[in-house]
């Protein structure tokens, strides 16, 4: 975990913060007692406990050369259980990390005092090894063992596993086993964290989401950390091809037993640092990622590490800047020691030097006006391949969620997962904000590896000064569904979904909204003909929904309630509190209608700026086969607008305007700086007789600003 160089390094600086606070954190883990174990079988959780604070005496032992806080270190080893093949908790190998790791430094650490008498450091050292062993041999040997928790996961479980095995390996070169274990663990951080392995897709974006992204994370710096302090030179390993699987999507591995090889130095490998960045551009304007799939709130932890190997101060910032959870040190692996070390303070902090961010190989459309706690942010999902398979993923194609003025809004419902042995109920597609037709979207997901769902793209995106725009596209139910965002001026999103089926039959088609007000969130949640209003104590939205069947299809209720159950039951927030939230339901039958909503937020605290107050909406009747707004700004005004093919193309707004397109879908500025139009599957958009936009052919989409 440590050179010896460091201690000066730490010593220097430790009365300065943020070094002084992690350095009482580490003192307040050397205080606690030996958590006794007192259960007939080796707990991973009292000894990863015991583990971390043998590991925090040894620190503080090594900085200060005292005696006392070693005195202590001795105790826990001597206490250190060895009986391993006891525990019977099926998941433990990804808890491994605490015990292994902790108590593998605690004895390296000590190990460089005059306190650890070699009698006794050898037997500390044998028993660190002989858990290892006996771990190793249950989850990488046992062929059944290791392809159940390990080969049909393929993400953070792999991961975790390799980087505790390993790490025990590097510390005890001489065990008959370590090269062993070094081998098969740098053979998974190999293919895991590299473009083949499928979790890291090409732009970065990680398949299991950046909840479970983060446990590979964290655990993952501190192997590679000890990796790059242990070798000057990466050795040559004889690559262990065991947990390569012939499952899709994992067939090409192309994995060649015993091939050489040479594990990277990750740390400063752009493949590697994609999928940090991926995962800062998630975060939501106030610091936690979105609940994405399997997942609930959580602050990420061990990125600003990178600054001691040639990262800028993004990451430096977003540790910092997290509104509620900030310095995070402890989310996924404890890392706290090593912002000791690798927290490099020099690096000046600097927000990201992008705002929206799309991964259309990740399957994320991330809309972000600023990276201020009260920013505008958006996210449309559309993951395909292997992006979306993987055991944590959720059926959430095509859906959209939102935060604004340090709220978050529309939400995804988060990991309520009251079955160990199931799903989450929250993981299918009436749990997201999507279009239901019967009742549903693609189809439910499937146990391990039988994926299920349906892929989903993100195309034709545009990332501008007045307008960004992103479309999603998802075959479902014998239709395909293709869902546009526009966020215009950083301040409201217009939501076109068109829906393409060969079938003539009307069905149930609904477009569902999660917001996260009314029932036990609190909030308002309020109904209303055309839509619906949200609000939080910072701020709400207002959603204006309508379609193109006509002007009096449309119905706006609410789903029948059942408590801890979909669609209102969710689980996503700080201290995974299963709640109720409310949900919208605007419903139509007919065979293949369009909506078209329009997403308006608004700061709900007192201010005098009336660009943060809410937004005037006027829906304008044009006739069958169109629908159509108005959206009032301080100094603008906006036109939405939804036909179907077939449908007119010239239409008189309330003002005497004409508009004359044979676009599907566009939003276009009518007064005001900044004029915009968006002009999606049509060619040709005029306003009163004067060219506004035009797009080569019917299926494109064109932008015009200025």
């Amino acid at each position: 975990m440590v050179r010896p160089e460091h201690k000066a390094l730490i010593l220097s600086r430790v009365d300065r913060e943020p070094y002084a606070m992690i350095l009482s954190q580490i003192e307040q883990q050397a205080a606690k007692e030996y958590r006794e174990d007192s259960s007939e079988e080796w707990d991973s959780g009292p000894n990863g406990e015991n583990g971390m604070t043998a590991q925090a005496n040894a620190l503080l032992a090594w900085l200060w050369d005292d005696a006392g806080y070693a005195l202590r270190v001795r105790d826990f080893f001597d206490r250190l259980r060895t009986d391993f093949e006891t525990n019977t908790l099926m998941d433990v190998n990804i808890r491994m990390g605490r015990p292994l790791m902790g108590y593998t430094n605690a004895w390296d650490i000590l190990g460089a005092t005059d306190f650890f008498p070699e009698a006794e450091a050898k037997a500390a050292g044998d028993k660190i090894c002989e858990i290892n062993r006996k771990f190793y041999e249950r989850y990488v040997v046992d062929d059944a063992m290791r392809f159940l928790l390990l080969g049909t996961t393929q993400n953070n479980h792999p991961l975790r596993t390799a980087a505790a095995i390993g790490y025990v390996g590097m510390a005890f070169p001489d065990h008959p086993q370590a090269t062993e274990w070094i081998t098969w663990a740098a053979s998974e951080m190999d293919y895991l964290w590299s473009e083949g392995g499928h979790y890291v897709q090409a732009d970065g974006g990680v398949s299991e989401g950046p909840f479970y992204y983060n446990f590979a994370f964290g655990i993952s710096m501190a192997f590679l950390i000890a990796y790059d302090n242990l070798y000057d030179e990466s050795p040559e390993l004889l690559r262990d091809c065991r947990n390569r699987v012939s499952l899709d999507p994992w067939s090409d591995h192309g994995c060649v037993e015993g091939e050489p090889f040479r594990l990277a130095n990750l740390l400063t490998d752009p493949y590697f640092r994609a999928a940090v960045d991926w995962n800062l551009a998630l975060r939501l304007p106030f610091g936690p990622r979105p609940p994405l799939g399997d997942a609930n709130y959580l602050a990420f932890n061990g990125s600003a590490l990178l600054s001691s190997f040639g990262a800028d101060g993004r990451y430096r910032w977003d540790w910092e800047s997290n509104r509620d959870r900030p310095y995070e040190m402890g989310w996924g692996a404890d890392l706290t020691a090593h912002h000791l070390v690798y927290f490099d303070d020099s690096v000046e902090a600097v927000e990201p030097d992008w705002t929206t961010r799309f991964f259309p190989e990740g399957g994320n459309a991330v809309f972000r006006s600023d990276w201020s706690d009260d920013a505008r942010w958006g996210l449309l999902m559309g993951e395909h391949d292997s992006a979306r398979k993987t055991v944590h993923d959720h059926v959430d194609g095509t859906s959209f969620t939102m935060a604004a003025y340090g709220e978050y809004l529309l939400m995804d419902t988060g990991y309520y997962k009251p079955s160990p042995t199931a799903n989450a109920l929250t993981a299918n597609s009436p749990s997201h904000n999507v279009v239901l037709i019967d009742g549903v979207a693609a189809p439910d997901k499937g146990l391990l590896n039988n994926f299920r769902d349906a892929d989903a793209w993100l195309q034709n995106t545009f990332d501008g000064a007045a307008v960004d725009y992103a479309e999603a596209r998802q075959h479902y139910q014998d239709a395909t569904v293709v869902r546009s965002v526009v966020f215009v001026d950083d301040r409201y999103f217009v939501l076109g979904d068109r829906v393409e089926t060969a079938l003539t039959a009307p069905r149930v088609h609904t477009y569902r909204l999660h917001g996260h007000a009314g029932y036990d969130v609190g909030g308002l949640f309020e109904l209303q003909s055309d839509g619906a209003r949200f609000e939080r104590t910072l701020a709400g939205v207002d959603v204006y929904v309508s379609t193109t069947v006509s002007a009096t299809a449309l119905t706006v209720a609410e789903p029948p309630f059942v408590d801890l159950a979909p669609p209102h039951v969710h689980q996503f927030n700080w201290s995974r509190d299963v709640a109720h939230h409310g949900v919208m339901d605007a419903t139509v039958l007919a065979p293949e209608p369009d909506f078209l909503s329009l997403i308006l937020p608004y700061r709900a605290s007192t201010s005098e700026n009336p660009d943060d107050q809410p937004m005037a909406a006027t829906f304008l009747d044009l006739g069958p086969g169109v629908t159509a707004w108005t959206i009032e700004g301080v100094t603008t005004v906006d036109l939405a607008l939804l036909r179907e093919a077939g449908a007119p193309t010239s239409f008189t707004l309330p003002t005497g305007e004409t508009l004359d397109t044979d676009a599907l879908f566009v939003v276009l500025r009518l007064t005001g700086p900044n004029p915009f139009a968006v002009l999606s599957r049509g060619t040709y958009l005029d306003l009163n007789g004067a060219s506004r936009a035009t797009a080569p052919n019917a299926d494109s989409v064109t932008v015009i600003e200025n």
